[in-house]
């Protein structure tokens, strides 16, 4: 919701002048009732910072008038100390607004590794954004464990995997020949651990599963154009054609020739 938020409530579109999501969710009860979750992503200490965050609060509650959640995720891998509340006091006017703060960094890699929630993952990615950002073979390597992690899991739906991939790939971006290594790796994985994928063809994809997706669309061209070859080379030995002609026609190498006429004497 946010982009209503910008243009109705928001006075200034400067800086960080606004909130970074602001989405409508359902209870888990099942309550039609629906609440507004203000998610802050920062990472830097600012002075001002709770003063922010309670402006968010109060011009969405001034918007909306429903129950605010606010949350303020710090993305830093240094331990730093971020208020948690804001308060005003001025003659008598005083003023508390308390939001929760949440620090990457507490997280804890091996509990991450070891829970099978999705959403550790999308930690330990943003985790390992900080840890190799001067290590592309690290980089490399976590990437594949966090995607090969989540392709052998049954818990997650299509469409997790695909939000997720998306956040993974920006997140943990690898240089050009890292990339191209990387998709060529994927390909193995995801025909073996994934047959149901081929249902993502006509979805939106990831720059991962695009890539992977149309490698493996292409291995299928090449392997059906050459089971053709194999035919019309077939046909022409039935009709005791010389080998020199059919590699003419073919493109096909007498070893292959020959190898094709004894498998089907």
């Amino acid at each position: 919701m946010q982009q209503e938020l910008f243009q109705k409530i928001m006075d200034k579109k400067k800086g960080r002048q606004w909130a970074d999501q602001l989405v409508k969710v359902h209870l888990k009860d099942g309550e039609e009732k629906w609440v507004l979750i203000h998610v802050e992503v920062q990472s830097d200490n600012e002075k001002d910072f709770a003063e922010r965050m309670f402006q968010y609060f109060y011009r969405i509650y001034d918007r909306y008038h429903k129950e605010i959640v606010a949350i303020a995720v710090m993305t830093s891998p240094h331990q730093s100390t971020f208020p948690t509340q804001f308060h005003y006091s001025y003659f008598g006017t005083e003023l508390h607004y308390a939001y929760t703060n949440c620090k990457l960094s507490d997280y804890d890699n091996e509990e991450l590794e070891k829970s099978d929630k999705l959403f550790s993952k999308v930690v330990l990615a943003a985790k390992y954004m900080n840890d190799t950002r001067e290590d592309a073979d690290k980089r490399y390597t976590f990437k594949m464990k966090l995607m090969r992690e989540i392709l052998q899991s049954d818990r997650y739906s299509h469409t997790e995997i695909l939000a997720v991939f998306y956040f993974i790939d920006y997140l943990l971006r690898l240089p050009k020949e890292l990339t191209e290594q990387f998709y060529d790796t994927m390909v193995p994985i995801i025909e073996k651990e994934v047959k149901q994928m081929v249902q993502f063809n006509n979805e939106d994809l990831s720059p991962t599963m695009e890539a992977v997706f149309t490698r493996i669309r292409e291995e299928g061209e090449r392997k059906g154009i050459e089971k053709g070859i194999e035919k019309v080379v077939l046909e022409m030995l039935k009709e005791g054609l010389p080998d020199d002609l059919i590699t003419k026609v073919t493109n096909m190498n007498k070893e292959a020739i020959e190898k094709l006429r004894s498998k089907n004497r």
